[in-house]
């Protein structure tokens, strides 16, 4: 019987939380193999992951990060310069790109592989927040598959893969994060960062507590899932177990339950369409599944995100520019915790009027960080 050959990864930022994670599980398996990966600025743990993974091309996304890099570190892979990412997402050999960077950089190298008919694991939001209208057509029009990796939208994809019929409603579940607990509390960026349930990178972490997250996934479940946003909502489910449900015309719903573990989901992108068994089985007698109404009113963001994400455009991209300098300044100590929204609502009220286009899309981003900035100094 002959051997299915393995199937080829590229892994875009692979020394990010995802990324970590994403070799952990491909390490396991005889039926990966990195072929490509990229990181923004950690060398050291990147050299680190060369040494272990062999790829045969590798991209520093950070230019002085690049030209710093000693190229004896990188054993026989070809260290290639920023400008170059989107060759490693469209190379023949590739097989699967995996979006585990964070920001916007990933844009144009995810817009290149699904308009080269590759199948794209997303688990940076950005993008598709940014230009969601643009990823969908081109997918749509190449051939290019999307296969979600956040856990609540791997949810909903999993449970419309199941179904032959298209739901009514589409429910995903939010953690609340350390801000649940905040009453009375000084809430600093150590506070924040101590997420009850989830161990993630510190802008998501951040991004939980203020709501620009579920806001965020909101915006994206609308586009991977042509869901209009009255039809998605927002449940608040802090031990997250049940990640998404979809509910049908007769009242019946389909839920998705795991433990809150990123490895899961990463798993199935990996497998996908197969399950691999992992050692994640339920105790149903011991779980608490209470969900309960979103206290949008909590989360200070949650509402600007949406307000941003149905008037699109360039709005989203405005957002995702807002909230990345003002979270920064927050985990710096530069603003407290109650400045992150006034400085996102200002800079979205000023989104300049423009074409909506993947140049645009990218000059409006980086129009609202240097907005932002300003407004913090």
């Amino acid at each position: 019987m002959k051997k299915t050959p393995p199937k080829n990864i590229c892994l875009l930022g692979s020394t990010g939380s995802i990324g970590r994670q994403v070799l952990e599980v491909a390490g396991r398996s005889r039926n990966f193999r990195i072929v490509s990966m990229s990181a923004h600025s950690n060398t050291k743990l990147f050299a680190e992951q060369m040494r272990k993974f062999k790829p045969e091309k590798a991209c520093i996304t950070d230019q002085a990060s690049f030209e710093k890099y000693p190229r004896p570190l990188a054993g026989a892979a070809k260290i290639l310069p920023p400008d170059k990412l989107s060759s490693l997402c469209t190379d023949k050999k590739t097989d699967l790109v995996i979006a585990g960077s964070s920001g916007s950089s990933a844009l144009i190298p995810i817009l290149e592989a699904l308009s080269k008919g590759k199948t794209v694991a997303l688990a940076n939001k950005e993008p598709i927040v940014m230009a969601g209208d643009i990823l969908t057509a081109a997918a749509k029009k190449h051939g290019g598959k999307i296969i979600p990796v956040d856990s609540e939208h791997s949810a909903i994809f999993q449970c419309m893969e199941n179904s032959k019929v298209t739901p009514e409603k589409i429910y995903i579940t939010a953690s609340g994060g350390a801000i649940l607990t905040a009453s009375g509390k000084k809430i600093t960026p150590g506070f924040i960062l101590a997420h009850p349930i989830w161990k993630m990178g510190k802008k998501i972490t951040v991004d939980s507590s203020t709501g620009m997250n579920k806001g965020l996934e909101v915006i994206e479940a609308h586009h991977l899932f042509s869901m209009d946003f009255s039809r998605i909502a927002v449940l608040l489910h802090p031990k997250a177990l049940i990640h998404g449900m979809i509910e049908f015309a007769d009242g019946s719903v389909n839920a998705y339950l795991s433990m809150p573990d990123m490895k899961i989901p990463i798993s199935y992108a990996l497998h996908y369409p197969q399950k691999q068994k992992m050692r994640n089985l339920m105790n149903f007698t011991k779980l608490d599944m209470t969900l309960e109404k979103y206290p949008a009113g909590k989360f200070i963001c949650f509402g600007l995100a949406l307000d941003a994400g149905k008037k699109g455009g360039l709005y989203p991209a405005a957002l995702v520019g807002a909230n990345e300098t003002a979270v920064k300044a927050f985990l710096d100590e530069r603003i407290p915790f109650a400045r992150i929204a006034p400085i996102i609502r200002k800079t979205l009220s000023e989104t300049p009027k423009m074409r909506y286009n993947i140049p645009n899309v990218l000059r409006v981003e980086k129009w609202a960080k240097g907005r932002a900035e300003k407004l913090i100094k």
